[in-house]
């Protein structure tokens, strides 16, 4: 675009359509290669542009004129379909296109540092930008979901030509967004109005004509005023383009495509002007009328009226006039139009077309090679009908283009997974693809044997774990730690307070050293590993001097002499971050306490890589939230509490938990101004020194105390570090209570504000300051009610909290927890919730009896508690949830399971609790022994000696404690291993001496394994961890759990080559299988089975997607065996099938086999056995059984018949079952039922019925047990046998779309049954399988034998299993089809 107007022309393009429109743009020269160099005549200018490619010395650069660009020059002309038969010619300014991509940057589609792929062709307007400009429908959201749903971004985006590519975009929420998708808002330089057709603004939800101006409004038709005229409109002195579009706004302000309010259309991401197909037929000398309309928005067919003319002559006719996107699929002719009473075509009394029919001047349609009868299955699958013929182009098939798109992926499956979408759309018809795949079939099998032998002589580059290395670190670690104290304690006592900054600039000068903006991938145990490793624990051991100055300027000071990018006035609150540096934050963001920003990340093939954070300006992250794998925020996000965020987040974005959520203009965030003003700062840096102050004058008279005589010198320092604690406790409790005060319930405090400095920010450090000395207690300690109370806090009796730090934290005079309140580890109360204006709000916070809250779970202000109620791991409770007694919660936000708490009992309550409370005097006199034990080896050693002799008796203490019987042994023991986990462990972290300590500790762990800190583990001995496990922090493995403080105990499992990113939580009873991955915040419940090679996400954990195996993650043979196994059980389904049906008929519980489609509030009669109402309901839906008689196969125990019977009265219902056991259970109970009755029959080999004797037959959940394809064929002969003609077959059960099962193609193989409707309702059997999961383990857990129990629960479909993992996956589908029995009719002669 240098003094030249481009002008793209599509090659595909026909070359009479090529000529006219060369000459419609007067063009000088058309630029050719190779390929299209005979396309066009000598009378028009072209030039080979791979002569400049191979010489570029051809042109001489001298002699090129001098010319200059300006920005109202035009840049390009792009051709659209015109309703007069003549290609509209669009001009583009520079100033329009440079405009467009401003907007498209400032929405983040893309930056200069993407490349793109060019996917549409060259004379479409969209390959300027390359964004695909599809229509979005539900279905394309659903397909992008299956196959991809979190590693990319998805934009729905909109603009005609005349406005320059696009100008309304929608992120679209694929996961979320599935009944009508937007085309969203307009970008920030253009303009959109809705007009009715009184050119009057629209309201809400009216329809009108969508009108678009801006930067991006074209310079007209080229030589067409009257057209440029007729599509343009000034309003208020802005020029608008008149799109024709109906469009409609929602609440929301998003906008809604409707439709045309012409005969334009939008095909396959082409506009078309039907009245240009229309001008091209007419030029056919035989057609005197015809109309050309959108069939089912996938296809143009075209109606003419003529006597004597056949499809070829007019598909030759507009091939040689028209591009390929143009072409009718289908001609229709007739002797005359239908015309209505004015004398129009009327289009309403078209016929509909026939696809098919077009297809019989065609060859046989029987395939002549095993390459084209599997070609023409895939096609019969992907396009709904029988035996598509075999010659007949698919444009003909009356399929659409997902269905296309269905029918490449199962070429990709089951034929050769490299097959491009342009060979399928370049060859037409089953014969001419399959004669296009066969020599790609023969070199793909010289390819693979080539790859096996590449394979076998392949060496993985593995590093193994040096401890030399970390040792030295360790060292270093260690007297960088111990240095400054000794010094200062011997020469300069004076400068002690100074000791933070002698730790902080130490850290700085090695992150300056060892730090690397040059993220690429490397190997774990490298130098770039230990690099980061070394700079990680540093930060770690330095964080209780930075919890002091976070929220203030200091800290943003700090984190910009450590490398990050950071506004001073920003607001962070967290120190856990994992590369500083790496960092970058924009100005007045706030980010909560305990936020994770990951940027360390453990790839699947024994690689690592570090990501940078990028958060922009107004930004509000909750507390919690961790932020991992690379992170680009733009300005104005909300980020609730514990939501978990990856990749690009747009503005005005609110993410909750999973969910993004754009904020609407209703609700736009309005910071109020989060700077601080001078003011503030001093008062901060007065509250610093004041605290400062505090405890010195707390250390100087500890030093009193030591300095007497004739006292031993670790007694003397064991007594000092207790009394400390003591006094240190008691100043921080009466800080809080006349210093900082009490809040109001609803107070709002803006951040920077009076208010908030000294009701949320004082508060918040003095917890910090003096969190070491609440060590001196225990957890659910008897001192924790009495200090909660004395600070204002309503406390009942009978209260056990495993800390108290979080309920300091907040403001005490708005708790209430009632009588038996149970909190276990890592509980946080949160003192603020976020308000979209940038305030923060407090309120009060209630728990009701017996309320348990368990490990990671997170409360917000506001929230209110029923009695017995659970909050589950890594669950998050607000305002917004309503409990009600019993209730357990579980999820981000928290969302109530389908089961209860169970009800306490008396004898419960007195006996079983396990949680003791440890009196005062005992604590204090338990943390005096041990620190003076611990300080006379110290003396006695030496430091380094005794940090080894310290470790040595830990191990030995917990490996033999079940024999040490006295509770203040116990106690003391106790506190030396807490003193070990404080002081020594933190430089240990991600080394092998802790996986070593670990293993002294009981743990089954295998080399080289990676766990950041001693706190990912609980009851060692009871965790088993493969080869390359590697945990992430905050990761967290839990072999124990209170019930009811009731302590239970199992073991978990770890296989080869997990990885568990920050957050994730896995609890007692799991089993990882290997190569799996845990995304953060996923909670594996108690006991599941995670399948190998799966990722996983979510709480509770869902199945994400399944992992490519690789070279370096093998499993072991073990794996191998119960892989084989699990293949060999679905092998022998009949026999294991009626094995379950004799368990399941002698006992009576739940209706164990039926998957079912339960909704949430269906629940189990006492009185009656559980059936799936629902799924019933979905299967007759479109079908009587009135006055019919009516077969169910595999009817089970009968409570399915009789509800059937009940409310569709037929004149008779028989069931059917294999087992004999269940069919006399279904006589004793149901044989008062007049027009009910139960026959035994093995339905896969006779039905006792007549012929022609049966109107509908019913088989819910059976044909998946058969034992494959010849038993279900010859179920559906049997079927096809007993039904009267036009009689119908309702069916529902699983099918493999990857070919291995699929039961609707075994039913209608005979060809005896034809397929009426069928429908896919995996997503609806998957609700209800979550929702029934515990009833059906528990009556696993009861009835079952052990060794069986693994194959009921494959049944049973719980999660974790094959059935359930593969419909979660989608390589299984669950589906209702229902079938009608052919119709066998006489040839007319």
């Amino acid at each position: 675009m240098i003094g030249g107007v481009y002008c793209p022309l599509s090659p595909r393009d026909p070359q009479h359509r090529l000529h006219t429109l060369v000459g419609q743009t007067s063009c000088r020269l058309v630029l050719i290669h190779r390929f299209t160099k005979n396309m066009f005549n000598d009378d028009i200018t072209t030039f080979d542009i791979s002569s400049i490619l191979v010489n570029n010395s051809i042109v001489d650069t001298d002699q090129l004129s001098n010319i200059t660009v300006r920005a109202d020059n035009i840049a390009y002309v792009i051709f659209t379909s015109g309703s007069t038969g003549i290609p509209k010619a669009v001009q583009v300014r520079h100033k329009n296109f440079i405009g467009c991509m401003h907007s498209l940057v400032g929405i983040d589609t893309f930056n200069k540092d993407d490349t793109c792929v060019q996917m549409t062709r060259c004379s479409f307007d969209i390959h300027v930008q390359e964004i695909l400009g599809e229509s979005f429908s539900p279905q394309l959201a659903a397909l992008i979901t299956k196959i991809d749903s979190l590693t990319c971004t998805v934009w729905n985006l909109y603009g005609p030509a005349e406005t320059t590519i696009d100008s309304i975009a929608h992120r679209v929420n694929v996961m979320s967004e599935r009944q009508s998708i937007p085309i969203g808002q307009p970008f920030g330089n253009y303009r959109c109005l809705i007009m009715d057709h009184n050119q009057q603004s629209c309201i809400v939800n009216q329809y009108g004509e969508l009108s678009v101006g801006g930067v991006g409004v074209f310079a007209g038709y080229l030589s067409r005023d009257d057209l440029s005229a007729k599509a343009s409109i000034y309003i208020n002195d802005e020029l608008f383009y008149r799109t024709g579009d109906l469009v409609h706004v929602d609440n929301k302000g998003l906008i809604h495509y409707v439709g045309r309010k012409d005969y334009q259309i939008k095909l396959h991401g082409q506009r078309i002007e039907l009245g240009e197909i229309e001008r091209c037929l007419l030029n056919f000398a035989s057609i005197c009328a015809c109309v050309v309309i959108n069939w089912n928005d996938d296809h143009l067919v075209a109606y003419v009226q003529s006597s004597y003319i056949d499809e070829n002559q007019l598909r030759e006719h507009c091939q040689s006039h028209l591009p390929p996107y143009m072409i009718p699929s289908l001609f229709v002719v007739l002797d005359k139009l239908p015309l209505n009473a004015n004398g129009k075509i009327d289009r309403k009394l078209l016929p509909p077309p026939a696809f098919l029919s077009s297809g019989t001047g065609y060859d046989s349609n029987e395939p002549s090679t095993s390459l084209e009868q599997q070609l023409q299955h895939i096609f019969s699958q992907a396009f709904h009908i029988e035996s598509p013929p075999i010659d007949v182009p698919f444009g003909q098939l009356g399929g659409t283009s997902l269905d296309a798109i269905r029918a490449l992926t199962l070429m990709r499956q089951q034929v050769y997974t490299n097959i491009d979408i342009g060979l399928l759309f370049a060859n037409s018809s089953i014969r001419q693809l399959a004669i296009a795949i066969e020599p790609l079939l023969t070199s793909n099998q010289s390819q693979e044997s080539a790859i096996a032998v590449n394979e076998s002589h392949e060496t993985n580059v593995r590093l193994s774990p040096s401890l030399i290395i970390e040792s030295l670190g360790i060292i270093l670690l260690i007297c960088q730690w111990l240095w400054p104290i000794v010094i200062l304690v011997r020469w300069c006592p004076f400068l002690f307070p100074f000791l933070p900054a002698f730790h902080l600039i130490f850290y700085v000068i090695c992150s300056r050293l060892f730090s690397s903006q040059n993220n690429k991938t490397d190997i774990v145990f490298s130098w770039n590993y230990y690099r980061w490793w070394f700079l990680d624990r540093l930060w770690n051991n330095n964080t209780f001097w930075l919890q002091h100055i976070l929220g203030t300027p200091f800290y943003n000071y700090y984190l910009r002499l450590c490398g990050a990018r950071i506004s001073s006035n920003a607001h962070i609150n967290t120190t856990t971050i994992d590369a500083p540096w790496l960092l970058e934050v924009s100005n007045e963001t706030w980010i909560a306490d305990q936020t994770l920003l990951n940027c360390f990340h453990f790839n699947d093939d024994n690689t690592f890589e570090l990501y940078s954070i990028r958060i922009g300006s107004n930004c509000s992250i909750g507390t919690r939230s961790i932020l991992y794998d690379g992170v680009d925020m733009k300005d104005h996000i909300i980020v609730q509490p514990m939501s978990s965020v990856t990749g690009f987040i747009a503005c005005k974005t609110v993410i909750d938990g999973e969910e993004h959520k754009p904020i609407s203009s209703d609700d736009c965030i309005t910071h109020s101004k989060r700077s601080l003003s001078i003011w503030h700062k001093i008062y901060q840096i007065i509250a610093l020194i004041l605290l400062i102050c505090i405890h010195y004058t707390l250390l100087v008279f500890a030093c009193k105390i030591y300095s007497i005589e004739h006292i031993p010198l670790p007694i003397s320092i064991a007594f000092c570090w207790t009394l400390w604690s003591i006094i240190g406790g008691f100043v921080s409790i009466i800080l809080l209570k006349f210093v900082v005060g009490s809040c109001t319930a609803g107070d709002k405090y803006s951040i920077a504000s009076w208010s908030y400095l000294h009701k949320l920010w004082l508060r918040q450090l003095i917890v910090f300051s003096f969190h070491h000395t609440w060590l001196l207690s225990t957890g659910y300690d008897y001192l924790y009610p009495y200090v909660l109370r004395w600070l204002g806090a309503h406390i009942e009796h009978n209260v056990k909290l495993a800390e108290i730090g979080t309920f300091l934290s907040c403001p005490t005079n708005l708790l209430e927890l009632q009588t038996g309140v149970t909190t276990f580890g890592s509980v946080l109360i949160i003192p603020t919730e976020m308000t979209l204006s940038g305030d923060y709000r407090v309120d009060h916070i209630t728990f009701g009896a017996h309320t348990n809250l368990a490990n990671g779970c997170t409360i917000l202000p506001g929230s209110c508690l029923a009695s017995e109620t659970m909050v589950g791991n890594l669950t998050r409770i607000s305002r917004e949830i309503n409990s009600k007694q019993g209730d357990v919660f579980i999820g981000v936000p928290a969302r109530v399971m389908p089961f209860k708490m169970p009800l306490r009992s008396s004898s419960t309550i007195a006996t079983a609790d396990e949680m003791k409370i440890i009196p005062i005097w005992h604590t204090c006199f338990t943390h005096f022994i041990s620190k003076s034990l611990l300080f006379t080896i110290y003396s006695l050693t030496g430091v380094i000696s005794m940090l080894i002799i310290h470790t040595i008796l830990i191990c030995i203490t917990y490996r033999y404690r079940s024999y040490i019987r006295y509770p203040l042994v116990q106690q003391i023991i106790s506190r030396l291993r807490q003193d070990h986990q404080q002081f020594i462990c933190p430089f240990l972290g991600n080394t092998q001496w802790l996986i070593h300590l670990f293993r002294a500790l009981g743990a089954h762990i295998g080399e080289g394994v990676i766990i950041p800190d001693f706190s990912c583990l609980t009851d060692y001995y009871l965790v088993t961890i493969e080869d390359d496990v590697r945990l992430n922090m905050h990761a967290n493995i839990q072999c124990h759990s209170f019930e009811q403080r009731i302590l239970k105990l199992a073991p978990v499992t770890i296989r080869k080559s997990c990885v568990l990113m920050s957050g994730s939580f896995v609890m007692a009873g799991c089993k990882l299988m290997g190569n799996n991955r845990l995304y953060p915040f996923t909670l594996i419940m108690k006991n599941d089975l995670l399948l190998p090679n799966t990722q996983w996400k979510g709480l509770p954990a869902k199945l994400l997607t399944t992992k490519a195996t690789s070279s370096q993650s093998i499993l072991v043979c073990e794996n191998e065996a119960e892989q084989q196994q699990s293949s060999e059980n679905m092998d022998n389904l009949p026999l294991q099938y009626e094995s379950i049906g004799n368990t399941y008929s002698n006992v009576d519980e739940l209706q164990f086999m039926n998957y079912g489609y339960a909704e949430f509030d269906e629940h189990i009669d006492d009185d009656i056995d559980y059936c799936s109402k629902q799924l019933y309901k979905q299967v007759l839906a479109h079908v009587s059984l009135t006055n019919q008689n009516v077969l169910e196969v595999s009817c089970r125990r009968g409570t399915g018949a009789v509800w059937c019977v009940h409310n569709y009265v037929p004149r008779s219902y028989m069931g059917a079952d294999l087992s004999p056991d269940v069919i006399d259970i279904c006589r004793q109970r149901h044989s008062m039922i007049s027009q009910l009755s139960f026959v035994v029959a093995d339905a896969t080999k006779y039905l006792p019925f007549e012929n022609e004797s049966l109107d509908i037959v019913l088989c819910v959940e059976a044909t998946h047990a058969y034992g494959g394809s010849a038993a279900v064929q010859r179920f559906a002969s049997e079927v096809a046998r007993v039904l009267r003609p036009n009689g119908y077959f309702l069916w529902c059960d699983l099918c493999h779309i990857d070919g291995s099962d699929t039961s609707i193609d075994y039913l209608t193989a005979n060809g005896e049954l034809i397929v009426e409707e069928k429908i896919n309702i995996t997503k609806n059997v998957l609700q209800a399988l979550d929702i029934q999961s515990n009833p059906r383990a528990e009556f696993i857990e009861h009835y079952v034998q052990s060794r069986d129990r693994e194959l009921f629960r494959l049944f049973a479909g719980l999660p974790g299993t094959q059935m359930y993992n593969g419909m979660y996956e989608g390589y299984i589908q669950y589906w209702r089809a229902i079938f009608r029995k052919k119709t066998t009719t006489l040839p007319i002669i």
